[in-house]
Protein backbone atom coordinates (compact mmCIF):
# COMPACT_ATOMS: atom_id res chain seq x y z
CA UNK A 1 0.00 0.00 0.00
CA UNK A 2 1.39 3.10 -0.67
CA UNK A 3 1.21 5.66 2.26
CA UNK A 4 -1.01 8.65 1.63
CA UNK A 5 2.01 10.99 2.06
CA UNK A 6 5.34 10.55 2.27
CA UNK A 7 6.39 12.34 5.35
CA UNK A 8 4.13 12.90 8.76
CA UNK A 9 4.28 14.35 11.84
CA UNK A 10 2.38 12.40 15.23
CA UNK A 11 0.50 14.97 16.35
CA UNK A 12 1.60 17.17 19.50
CA UNK A 13 3.61 20.07 18.93
CA UNK A 14 5.56 22.21 21.79
CA UNK A 15 3.61 24.81 23.48
CA UNK A 16 3.72 28.31 23.70
CA UNK A 17 4.99 29.31 26.74
CA UNK A 18 1.69 31.84 27.52
CA UNK A 19 -0.46 28.73 26.52
CA UNK A 20 1.76 26.17 29.28
CA UNK A 21 1.23 28.72 31.83
CA UNK A 22 -2.33 29.49 30.81
CA UNK A 23 -2.94 25.58 31.11
CA UNK A 24 -1.10 24.98 34.30
CA UNK A 25 -4.37 26.08 36.28
CA UNK A 26 -6.24 23.79 34.76
CA UNK A 27 -3.89 20.67 34.88
CA UNK A 28 -3.47 21.53 38.91
CA UNK A 29 -7.19 21.14 39.12
CA UNK A 30 -7.16 18.03 37.12
CA UNK A 31 -4.67 15.87 38.48
CA UNK A 32 -5.61 17.12 42.27
CA UNK A 33 -2.42 18.95 42.54
CA UNK A 34 -3.28 21.84 44.82
CA UNK A 35 -6.34 25.23 44.42
CA UNK A 36 -8.87 24.77 41.59
CA UNK A 37 -8.37 26.83 39.13
CA UNK A 38 -10.08 30.05 39.55
CA UNK A 39 -12.85 31.17 37.25
CA UNK A 40 -10.55 34.63 36.12
CA UNK A 41 -7.85 31.80 35.64
CA UNK A 42 -9.95 29.54 33.33
CA UNK A 43 -11.84 32.38 31.14
CA UNK A 44 -8.46 33.37 29.85
CA UNK A 45 -7.43 29.59 28.62
CA UNK A 46 -9.70 29.52 25.40
CA UNK A 47 -8.38 32.89 23.92
CA UNK A 48 -4.64 31.98 24.54
CA UNK A 49 -5.51 28.36 22.83
CA UNK A 50 -7.40 29.34 19.93
CA UNK A 51 -4.51 32.17 19.19
CA UNK A 52 -1.92 29.29 19.66
CA UNK A 53 -3.61 26.99 17.42
CA UNK A 54 -4.15 29.48 14.40
CA UNK A 55 -0.12 30.41 14.84
CA UNK A 56 0.77 26.89 15.28
CA UNK A 57 -1.17 26.18 12.12
CA UNK A 58 0.26 29.17 9.91
CA UNK A 59 3.61 27.57 10.68
CA UNK A 60 2.89 24.15 9.65
CA UNK A 61 1.91 25.61 6.44
CA UNK A 62 4.79 27.88 5.98
CA UNK A 63 7.57 25.01 6.88
CA UNK A 64 5.77 22.93 4.47
CA UNK A 65 4.91 20.36 7.14
CA UNK A 66 2.34 17.60 6.53
CA UNK A 67 0.08 16.10 8.09
CA UNK A 68 -1.23 19.22 10.17
CA UNK A 69 -2.69 19.64 13.56
CA UNK A 70 -3.63 21.46 16.35
CA UNK A 71 -0.21 20.94 17.89
CA UNK A 72 -3.23 19.01 20.36
CA UNK A 73 -2.79 22.48 21.89
CA UNK A 74 -6.39 22.40 23.34
CA UNK A 75 -5.69 18.98 25.42
CA UNK A 76 -3.52 18.73 28.51
CA UNK A 77 -2.37 15.09 27.61
CA UNK A 78 -2.45 13.46 24.28
CA UNK A 79 -5.70 10.98 25.25
CA UNK A 80 -7.72 13.75 26.93
CA UNK A 81 -10.96 14.66 25.19
CA UNK A 82 -12.83 10.96 24.18
CA UNK A 83 -14.26 8.92 27.61
CA UNK A 84 -14.81 12.43 29.00
CA UNK A 85 -17.31 12.75 26.54
CA UNK A 86 -18.90 8.85 27.06
CA UNK A 87 -21.84 8.16 29.05
CA UNK A 88 -21.81 5.34 31.50
CA UNK A 89 -17.91 6.00 32.67
CA UNK A 90 -17.06 8.10 35.38
CA UNK A 91 -13.21 9.71 36.13
CA UNK A 92 -11.98 8.71 39.65
CA UNK A 93 -8.88 8.71 41.27
CA UNK A 94 -7.61 5.13 41.69
CA UNK A 95 -4.49 4.28 44.14
CA UNK A 96 -1.97 2.02 42.24
CA UNK A 97 -3.30 -1.14 43.27
CA UNK A 98 -6.84 -0.73 40.95
CA UNK A 99 -4.17 -1.25 38.17
CA UNK A 100 -2.60 -3.89 36.58
CA UNK A 101 0.06 -4.95 38.68
CA UNK A 102 3.46 -2.95 37.41
CA UNK A 103 1.80 -1.34 34.57
CA UNK A 104 4.65 0.46 32.69
CA UNK A 105 2.49 3.72 32.44
CA UNK A 106 2.74 4.07 36.42
CA UNK A 107 6.30 3.42 36.90
CA UNK A 108 7.27 7.14 36.61
CA UNK A 109 4.64 8.48 38.08
CA UNK A 110 5.28 6.04 40.89
CA UNK A 111 9.47 7.04 41.13
CA UNK A 112 7.85 10.75 41.18
CA UNK A 113 5.74 10.45 44.44
CA UNK A 114 2.38 10.00 43.22
CA UNK A 115 0.30 7.70 44.99
CA UNK A 116 -2.17 7.36 42.51
CA UNK A 117 -3.84 8.82 39.11
CA UNK A 118 -7.38 9.55 37.56
CA UNK A 119 -8.97 6.81 35.27
CA UNK A 120 -12.41 6.82 33.53
CA UNK A 121 -13.95 3.33 34.85
CA UNK A 122 -17.60 2.36 33.43
CA UNK A 123 -20.30 2.64 35.98
CA UNK A 124 -22.70 1.66 33.04
CA UNK A 125 -23.24 0.88 29.34
CA UNK A 126 -20.83 3.35 27.41
CA UNK A 127 -22.75 5.33 25.17
CA UNK A 128 -21.51 7.78 22.55
CA UNK A 129 -24.32 10.69 23.34
CA UNK A 130 -22.26 13.87 22.34
CA UNK A 131 -19.05 14.52 20.58
CA UNK A 132 -15.61 14.48 21.94
CA UNK A 133 -13.34 15.88 18.82
CA UNK A 134 -16.02 17.50 16.66
CA UNK A 135 -15.76 21.04 17.89
CA UNK A 136 -11.72 20.94 18.12
CA UNK A 137 -11.72 19.72 14.44
CA UNK A 138 -14.38 22.11 12.86
CA UNK A 139 -11.88 24.89 14.65
CA UNK A 140 -8.37 23.33 13.30
CA UNK A 141 -10.56 23.43 9.56
CA UNK A 142 -11.29 27.38 9.98
CA UNK A 143 -7.68 27.58 10.24
CA UNK A 144 -7.51 26.24 6.79
CA UNK A 145 -8.46 26.91 3.33
CA UNK A 146 -10.68 24.61 2.41
CA UNK A 147 -8.27 22.82 0.02
CA UNK A 148 -6.25 22.26 2.86
CA UNK A 149 -8.57 20.11 5.01
CA UNK A 150 -7.62 16.85 3.27
CA UNK A 151 -4.31 17.57 4.83
CA UNK A 152 -5.17 17.71 8.41
CA UNK A 153 -5.08 15.27 11.12
CA UNK A 154 -6.96 14.18 14.42
CA UNK A 155 -5.62 12.13 17.16
CA UNK A 156 -7.88 9.96 19.20
CA UNK A 157 -6.91 7.23 22.34
CA UNK A 158 -7.48 3.64 21.85
CA UNK A 159 -11.00 2.00 23.03
CA UNK A 160 -8.75 -0.16 24.93
CA UNK A 161 -7.08 2.94 26.47
CA UNK A 162 -8.93 1.86 30.19
CA UNK A 163 -8.89 -1.47 29.51
CA UNK A 164 -5.43 -1.79 29.32
CA UNK A 165 -4.52 0.24 32.36
CA UNK A 166 -6.85 -0.86 35.05
CA UNK A 167 -6.83 -4.20 36.36
CA UNK A 168 -11.53 -4.11 35.55
CA UNK A 169 -12.55 -1.07 33.50
CA UNK A 170 -16.00 -1.68 34.62
CA UNK A 171 -17.58 -1.78 37.95
CA UNK A 172 -19.78 -4.39 39.07
CA UNK A 173 -22.79 -2.98 39.15
CA UNK A 174 -22.31 -1.48 35.35
CA UNK A 175 -24.01 -4.61 33.30
CA UNK A 176 -21.13 -5.49 32.11
CA UNK A 177 -20.08 -9.60 32.60
CA UNK A 178 -17.14 -9.23 30.19
CA UNK A 179 -14.04 -7.32 28.67
CA UNK A 180 -15.74 -8.09 25.41
CA UNK A 181 -19.10 -6.27 25.91
CA UNK A 182 -17.05 -3.75 27.20
CA UNK A 183 -14.90 -3.42 24.60
CA UNK A 184 -17.14 -3.82 21.76
CA UNK A 185 -19.35 -0.47 23.74
CA UNK A 186 -16.38 1.42 23.93
CA UNK A 187 -15.10 0.49 20.11
CA UNK A 188 -18.37 1.06 19.03
CA UNK A 189 -18.58 4.53 20.46
CA UNK A 190 -15.47 5.81 19.26
CA UNK A 191 -16.64 4.67 15.46
CA UNK A 192 -20.04 6.47 15.89
CA UNK A 193 -17.33 9.71 17.12
CA UNK A 194 -15.29 8.57 13.73
CA UNK A 195 -17.82 8.72 11.28
CA UNK A 196 -18.76 12.25 12.39
CA UNK A 197 -15.74 13.75 11.90
CA UNK A 198 -16.01 12.48 8.51
CA UNK A 199 -18.91 13.93 7.44
CA UNK A 200 -17.12 16.86 8.75
CA UNK A 201 -14.35 16.67 6.45
CA UNK A 202 -11.82 14.88 8.19
CA UNK A 203 -10.19 12.41 6.43
CA UNK A 204 -7.17 11.78 8.27
CA UNK A 205 -7.17 10.04 12.02
CA UNK A 206 -4.76 8.32 14.19
CA UNK A 207 -5.23 6.57 16.78
CA UNK A 208 -2.27 6.72 19.41
CA UNK A 209 -1.96 3.19 21.61
CA UNK A 210 0.97 3.00 23.30
CA UNK A 211 -0.10 -0.04 25.37
CA UNK A 212 0.73 -2.59 22.14
CA UNK A 213 4.42 -1.65 23.02
CA UNK A 214 4.21 -3.11 26.39
CA UNK A 215 3.87 -6.41 25.12
CA UNK A 216 7.08 -5.84 24.03
CA UNK A 217 8.88 -5.00 26.86
CA UNK A 218 10.38 -9.08 29.00
CA UNK A 219 9.68 -7.58 32.16
CA UNK A 220 6.20 -6.33 31.97
CA UNK A 221 5.08 -9.91 29.85
CA UNK A 222 6.95 -11.80 32.82
CA UNK A 223 4.70 -9.66 35.26
CA UNK A 224 1.62 -10.24 33.57
CA UNK A 225 2.48 -14.27 34.04
CA UNK A 226 3.46 -14.30 37.53
CA UNK A 227 -0.02 -12.86 37.83
CA UNK A 228 -2.11 -15.59 36.04
CA UNK A 229 -2.91 -13.09 33.08
CA UNK A 230 -3.60 -14.65 29.95
CA UNK A 231 -1.59 -12.75 27.78
CA UNK A 232 -2.88 -14.24 24.11
CA UNK A 233 -6.58 -13.29 25.04
CA UNK A 234 -5.35 -10.33 26.12
CA UNK A 235 -3.66 -9.89 22.36
CA UNK A 236 -7.16 -11.17 20.63
CA UNK A 237 -9.24 -8.77 22.88
CA UNK A 238 -6.87 -5.66 21.47
CA UNK A 239 -7.11 -7.11 18.15
CA UNK A 240 -10.99 -7.55 17.98
CA UNK A 241 -11.92 -4.04 19.64
CA UNK A 242 -9.55 -2.18 17.15
CA UNK A 243 -11.55 -4.13 14.11
CA UNK A 244 -14.51 -3.36 15.84
CA UNK A 245 -13.49 0.42 15.73
CA UNK A 246 -12.05 -0.17 11.53
CA UNK A 247 -15.23 -1.46 10.62
CA UNK A 248 -17.06 -0.42 7.54
CA UNK A 249 -15.28 3.08 7.79
CA UNK A 250 -15.15 4.99 4.64
CA UNK A 251 -11.87 3.88 1.90
CA UNK A 252 -11.10 7.19 2.09
CA UNK A 253 -10.59 7.53 5.29
CA UNK A 254 -6.85 7.59 6.76
CA UNK A 255 -6.52 5.92 9.57
CA UNK A 256 -3.58 4.72 10.89
CA UNK A 257 -2.04 3.45 14.30
CA UNK A 258 0.52 5.02 15.96
CA UNK A 259 2.69 2.88 18.53
CA UNK A 260 5.96 4.30 21.18
CA UNK A 261 7.02 3.15 23.94
CA UNK A 262 6.24 6.39 26.16
CA UNK A 263 6.52 10.01 26.41
CA UNK A 264 6.83 11.54 29.62
CA UNK A 265 8.32 15.49 29.65
CA UNK A 266 12.21 15.70 29.75
CA UNK A 267 12.32 12.38 27.24
CA UNK A 268 11.12 9.86 30.34
CA UNK A 269 10.15 6.42 28.28
CA UNK A 270 8.00 3.34 29.90
CA UNK A 271 9.16 0.55 28.20
CA UNK A 272 12.00 -1.23 26.04
CA UNK A 273 12.15 -4.07 23.85
CA UNK A 274 11.61 -4.23 19.22
CA UNK A 275 8.59 -5.16 17.80
CA UNK A 276 8.76 -8.96 16.82
CA UNK A 277 6.75 -10.48 19.48
CA UNK A 278 3.77 -8.52 17.89
CA UNK A 279 4.30 -7.32 15.12
CA UNK A 280 2.42 -10.45 12.71
CA UNK A 281 -0.78 -10.25 15.02
CA UNK A 282 -0.08 -6.42 15.03
CA UNK A 283 0.55 -5.88 10.76
CA UNK A 284 -1.91 -9.14 9.67
CA UNK A 285 -4.55 -8.96 12.30
CA UNK A 286 -5.59 -5.83 12.85
CA UNK A 287 -7.64 -3.66 10.14
CA UNK A 288 -5.12 -0.84 10.11
CA UNK A 289 -3.34 -0.45 6.62
CA UNK A 290 -1.26 2.41 8.12
CA UNK A 291 1.19 1.69 11.16
CA UNK A 292 3.08 4.91 12.52
CA UNK A 293 5.82 2.94 14.67
CA UNK A 294 9.21 4.39 16.36
CA UNK A 295 12.62 3.55 15.38
CA UNK A 296 15.10 6.51 17.05
CA UNK A 297 16.91 4.35 19.52
CA UNK A 298 18.05 0.71 20.41
CA UNK A 299 15.17 0.66 22.76
CA UNK A 300 12.73 0.35 19.95
CA UNK A 301 14.35 -2.67 18.25
CA UNK A 302 15.81 -3.36 14.47
CA UNK A 303 13.87 -2.97 11.33
CA UNK A 304 13.63 -7.25 11.19
CA UNK A 305 9.94 -7.04 12.14
CA UNK A 306 9.53 -5.09 9.30
CA UNK A 307 9.31 -8.74 7.44
CA UNK A 308 6.10 -9.22 8.66
CA UNK A 309 4.42 -6.46 6.73
CA UNK A 310 2.04 -7.53 3.99
CA UNK A 311 1.39 -5.54 0.36
CA UNK A 312 -1.25 -4.38 1.98
CA UNK A 313 -0.22 -2.71 4.35
CA UNK A 314 1.95 1.04 5.00
CA UNK A 315 4.62 1.51 7.59
CA UNK A 316 5.84 5.31 8.59
CA UNK A 317 9.36 4.81 10.15
CA UNK A 318 9.79 7.09 13.52
CA UNK A 319 13.23 7.90 12.44
CA UNK A 320 13.52 11.37 14.36
CA UNK A 321 13.96 11.55 17.94
CA UNK A 322 11.73 14.03 20.17
CA UNK A 323 13.25 12.92 23.28
CA UNK A 324 16.35 14.60 23.13
CA UNK A 325 17.72 17.68 21.24
CA UNK A 326 20.24 16.32 18.99
CA UNK A 327 19.33 16.82 15.54
CA UNK A 328 19.68 14.01 13.61
CA UNK A 329 22.55 13.55 10.23
CA UNK A 330 20.71 13.46 7.35
CA UNK A 331 22.64 10.86 5.85
CA UNK A 332 22.98 8.55 8.39
CA UNK A 333 19.13 9.05 8.57
CA UNK A 334 18.70 8.40 4.55
CA UNK A 335 20.55 4.97 5.24
CA UNK A 336 19.00 3.81 8.44
CA UNK A 337 15.47 3.94 5.99
CA UNK A 338 16.94 2.32 3.06
CA UNK A 339 17.89 -0.37 5.49
CA UNK A 340 14.25 -0.35 6.05
CA UNK A 341 13.16 -0.14 2.83
CA UNK A 342 15.63 -4.09 2.23
CA UNK A 343 14.16 -5.81 4.97
CA UNK A 344 10.80 -5.73 3.52
CA UNK A 345 12.05 -5.79 0.09
CA UNK A 346 13.94 -9.33 1.50
CA UNK A 347 11.04 -10.47 2.70
CA UNK A 348 8.51 -10.13 -0.32
CA UNK A 349 10.73 -10.63 -3.00
CA UNK A 350 11.00 -7.18 -4.37
CA UNK A 351 13.35 -4.46 -5.30
CA UNK A 352 14.08 -1.86 -2.34
CA UNK A 353 13.07 0.66 -4.42
CA UNK A 354 9.54 -1.00 -5.12
CA UNK A 355 9.79 -1.39 -0.88
CA UNK A 356 10.37 1.93 -0.55
CA UNK A 357 7.86 3.26 -3.10
CA UNK A 358 5.29 1.03 -1.94
CA UNK A 359 5.51 0.84 1.98
CA UNK A 360 7.28 3.07 3.62
CA UNK A 361 7.05 6.92 4.81
CA UNK A 362 8.68 8.92 7.58
CA UNK A 363 7.93 10.66 10.94
CA UNK A 364 9.55 11.41 14.61
CA UNK A 365 9.05 8.95 16.54
CA UNK A 366 6.46 10.46 18.62
CA UNK A 367 4.09 13.60 19.10
CA UNK A 368 6.90 16.80 20.38
CA UNK A 369 4.59 17.09 23.86
CA UNK A 370 2.52 14.34 24.83
CA UNK A 371 1.39 16.16 27.96
CA UNK A 372 1.03 20.35 27.54
CA UNK A 373 3.66 20.43 30.13
CA UNK A 374 7.01 19.80 27.95
CA UNK A 375 8.89 17.81 25.51
CA UNK A 376 11.80 16.00 24.86
CA UNK A 377 15.18 17.09 27.31
CA UNK A 378 16.18 20.41 25.44
CA UNK A 379 13.91 20.19 23.15
CA UNK A 380 13.42 24.07 22.31
CA UNK A 381 10.56 25.41 19.50
CA UNK A 382 13.79 25.97 16.94
CA UNK A 383 15.05 22.54 17.10
CA UNK A 384 11.35 21.17 17.06
CA UNK A 385 10.88 23.06 13.78
CA UNK A 386 14.43 21.37 12.72
CA UNK A 387 14.23 18.03 13.16
CA UNK A 388 10.07 18.37 10.97
CA UNK A 389 12.27 20.23 8.27
CA UNK A 390 14.72 17.72 7.96
CA UNK A 391 12.03 14.93 7.51
CA UNK A 392 10.59 17.09 4.86
CA UNK A 393 14.00 16.87 3.05
CA UNK A 394 14.72 13.30 3.29
CA UNK A 395 11.27 13.11 1.89
CA UNK A 396 12.04 15.14 -0.72
CA UNK A 397 15.27 13.25 -1.99
CA UNK A 398 14.23 9.86 -0.92
CA UNK A 399 10.88 10.41 -3.40
CA UNK A 400 11.62 12.40 -5.73
CA UNK A 401 7.85 12.91 -7.73
CA UNK A 402 6.90 13.82 -3.91
CA UNK A 403 6.75 17.28 -3.48
CA UNK A 404 5.81 19.73 -0.40
CA UNK A 405 2.55 21.61 -1.92
CA UNK A 406 3.57 24.62 0.42
CA UNK A 407 7.38 25.15 -0.01
CA UNK A 408 10.24 23.73 -1.61
CA UNK A 409 12.72 22.19 0.39
CA UNK A 410 15.44 24.81 1.78
CA UNK A 411 17.94 22.31 1.60
CA UNK A 412 21.01 22.53 -0.63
Amino acid sequence: MTPPYRVDHVGSLLRPLELIEARAPLTRSQRGWGEPATDDELAKLPKITADSIRAVVKKQIEEGVRTISSGEYERTTFFDGMFEALSGVEQRRFSWDAYHPDLPTNRPLKKWGMTGRDSFIATGRVKREKPAYVDDWLFLRSCLPEERWKDAKMTMPPPTWEFAQLSKAYTDDSGYISDEEYLSDVASAMREEILELYDNGLRNIQIDDPNWSSFCDESWTKSLRKHGVDIRKWLELTVHAHNTLLRDLPADLNIGLHICRGNYPKGVYIVSGGYEKIAAKLFRETAYKIFYLEFDSPRAGDFGPLKHIPASRAVVLGVVSTKEAKLENFSETKERILAAARVIADARGISKDEALQEHLAISPQCGFSSDHSGGGEGVTQAIMWEKLKLLRDLAAELWPNWRSSYVDSDRS
